[in-house]
């Protein structure tokens, strides 16, 4: 029981720290749901077939439960990372139409 416990933790320690390094391909659309799917479903299966007494069954359950977490917070980081991007641009047009408009010559003054 305890070498089956140690292999479980040792096995989402490696799997989840490993989560960590794709950075290659993050910004690309759709990617970091699809990678992080795809980490779910390894550590799930992973985690499945050591914990469970019939490994297949476990892999397969396991594996389906990691890849459906992993491809929604996969996809809450796309989401999140999108709305960053547009508010920095945002932030960037406002900056740059302040400096265009302090840098031309003010209208007339009609009295």
């Amino acid at each position: 029981m305890l070498k089956q416990f140690l292999a479980v933790t040792l096995a989402a320690s490696t799997l989840i720290l490993a989560s960590g390094c794709d950075t290659a391909t993050r910004n690309a659309p759709g990617n970091t749901t699809l990678g992080s799917a795809a980490v779910g479903g390894l550590a799930g299966a992973g985690i499945g077939a050591l914990a469970s007494k019939d490994s297949g069954k476990g892999a397969l359950i396991g594996g389906a439960i990691g890849a459906g977490s992993g491809a929604l917070l996969g996809n809450m980081a796309e989401r999140n990372r999108d709305q960053a991007v547009m508010q920095q641009r945002a932030t960037q047009g406002a900056y740059n139409q302040g400096y265009i408009d302090a840098r031309s010559t003010p209208p007339a003054k009609s009295y």
